[in-house]
């Protein structure tokens, strides 16, 4: 591993890492946190939509790759790689919340089945250098996320407020049970992919 392959992945590192950290901040520390929207059929996050209806560059490139010669297929590869830190980063300029990073979540998951295609097309051409190169891009994104789910603490809310006098608490307890029960669950998982691939 060169010394921009140690870089690369202490950077990706600390970007999970305060990824987690903001996040729980922002559940922690406001007392007003309206209540996370879950998420549907659709996401409510478009960006550089194209007429095609295409969600970001990220969901383009997945959806129009081929395979051309082992330098365009790994450049594929390169393309998705940056396009999923540009909407990290865009996330983290428009003030983090929990539906985005569930949001990047849904977007990973449908880059890596791309990713792993093109990293056996670069296996079929015969270029095995290139396609570890990819594996290593996959493993600086899987460390993002590990890295995320550290940075996360589910707070523990106490029980939920009682007397009459007590709507407002209720239902600002209510929807912070609410943030508190979805970022478990993106804790879960994020554990469960580290399970699958033995970190």
């Amino acid at each position: 591993m060169g010394i921009g392959d140690v870089f690369v992945k202490s950077v990706v590192r600390e970007v999970g890492r305060n990824y987690g950290k903001a996040i729980s901040n922002s559940l922690l520390g406001d007392r007003h946190s309206t209540p996370v929207r879950m998420v549907g059929g659709s996401s409510n996050t478009t960006t550089n939509t194209s007429k095609r209806g295409y969600k970001n560059t990220l969901h383009k490139i997945c959806k129009t790759w081929t395979i051309k010669g082992h330098i365009a297929t790994f450049n594929v590869a390169q393309n998705m790689y940056k396009s999923f830190f540009d909407l990290v980063e865009e996330a983290q300029q428009d003030g983090l919340e929990l539906i985005e990073i569930i949001d990047l979540m849904e977007d990973y998951i449908m880059m890596r089945n791309q990713l792993n295609k093109v990293r056996q097309a670069l296996i079929q051409l015969e270029k095995p250098d290139l396609e570890s190169k990819v594996d290593n891009m996959d493993d600086n994104m899987l460390q993002f996320w590990f890295e995320l789910e550290s940075g996360l603490v589910v707070p523990d809310l106490g029980e939920r407020p009682k007397g009459f006098f007590s709507r407002k608490a209720k239902e600002e307890w209510d929807n912070r049970k609410q943030q508190s029960d979805t970022m478990l669950s993106v804790k879960q998982n994020i554990l469960e992919w580290r399970s699958l691939v033995g970190a």
